[in-house]
């Protein structure tokens, strides 16, 4: 999970969002827990206590497939419709919309690394290395059925003889191996479902 963050790069705390929102802190933090999860490119900040403190706003509305409009928010209790605003709210509508901008560079760059492949989800990953590994560790434990091979072998040219029957043996697992890993890439869908509750 990255550390070093970008200086460009908009961070909002867990507060901050659900007052963009509208919604709770502790929703805000029930989803950046589940996306942390399953993504391990979304730039945060954290405490001594390896707490998440701030994370990347573009990266957080990306992954959660969402980016509210500053424009669209409410006016806060106490400002009537129509009446002045406090130059305080002022000053946070120009920095928000400044933040936008920043926001929507970044969610391009995501979009695009997206459709060129360089994201990948975490869990399917972790999931496909898993398979390759039981894959290959299974070809692996067959190597001792070849024991009565390699005896053979070195009964009649010895040590070059059990050399020429490994190298024959490794050929042979190598080739199922690559077999067995073209047949689940072939069996892979071309995109991964929606994270469930990523939206809610």
């Amino acid at each position: 999970m990255a550390t070093g963050v970008d200086s460009t790069v908009v961070m909002y705390s867990p507060g901050e969002i659900a007052a963009r929102d509208g919604v709770s802190k502790q929703a805000v933090s029930k989803t950046l827990a589940k996306l942390l999860r399953d993504h391990d490119d979304i730039p945060v900040e954290r405490d001594a206590r390896n707490r998440v403190i701030k994370v990347s706003l573009a990266h957080y509305d990306h992954h959660r497939g969402f980016f509210g409009n500053t424009a669209q928010s409410q006016a806060p209790k106490g400002v009537e419709e129509g009446g002045a605003e406090p130059q305080r709210l002022k000053d946070s509508r120009d920095e928000a919309l400044r933040q936008q901008a920043w926001l929507n560079l970044q969610r391009e760059k995501l979009r695009h690394a997206e459709e060129q492949g360089s994201l990948v989800r975490a869990d399917k990953l972790a999931e496909a290395l898993a398979q390759a590994g039981r894959t290959i560790q299974s070809e692996v434990n067959r190597l001792q059925n070849r024991a009565d091979d390699i005896a053979l072998a070195v009964s009649k040219e010895g040590t070059s003889g059990a050399r020429m029957e490994l190298r024959k043996i490794a050929q042979e697992i190598n080739t199922r191996i690559a077999d067995a890993l073209a047949e689940m890439a072939k069996a892979a869908p071309e995109t991964d479902e929606v994270i469930a509750g990523a939206d809610e």
